[in-house]
């Protein structure tokens, strides 16, 4: 079985992995890191055969959460984009902690880093956080994520809605989703 790079797809997903993310979205009635892990798992589980082998979806996924004082940002790598891991280890995206702040822009830009040096036709990241920001204003990155021409989609799991996020999708030409349920959540990443 053999495809074409130039129409392959890397997907990569950065999630918000502060304390906030424990928080419930009210019309849900669940947690926002539950209905997070949840879709995830099945977007997953439902792609990994066609997505592995031979690789002509690739699916990363990223946690990041600010922690300690002065803040650092912290990275956990649950499946990584690239190279393509040989098996999953799904387990450890249902331990992923929700802990410290929220970094939006060190996410941003790790996400444009981790991405950009992939040649495939289609490249998207799927920025999925509760609109938390206790870092520099997204403002500050915007001409780096204008120049890496990739889209990202935010994806907002909140009570309320964040400017920056939907600043992100737009300046980037992605979409932005506020899904008010796990059903709703899942339709925002997999479009």
């Amino acid at each position: 079985m053999s495809y074409d790079e130039s129409k392959a797809k890397d997907i990569l997903f950065i999630v918000d992995g502060s304390r906030s993310m424990k928080d419930r979205v009210k019309s849900a009635g669940m947690a926002k890191m539950e209905i997070v892990k949840q879709g995830l798992l099945d977007f997953v589980n439902e792609r990994w055969a066609v997505s592995y082998v031979p690789w002509p979806l690739r699916i990363g996924i990223t946690f990041y959460r600010l922690l300690g004082t002065p803040g650092t940002t912290e990275l956990d790598v649950v499946v990584p984009l690239n190279p393509a891991p040989a098996s999953l280890e799904l387990y450890r995206l249902n331990e992923m902690p929700c802990k410290g702040g929220s970094p939006l822009v060190d996410a941003l830009r790790y996400s444009i880093k981790e991405i950009s040096d992939s040649l495939r036709g289609e490249r998207r990241i799927k920025l999925i956080s509760d609109g938390g920001n206790d870092g520099e204003p997204v403002k500050n990155c915007a001409e780096q994520l204008k120049a890496a021409r990739v889209p990202i989609d935010a994806i907002e799991l909140s009570n309320g809605a964040s400017q920056e996020l939907r600043d992100v999708a737009t300046m980037t030409g992605g979409k932005y989703y506020r899904p008010n349920s796990l059903a709703e959540f899942r339709t925002a990443i997999r479009e």
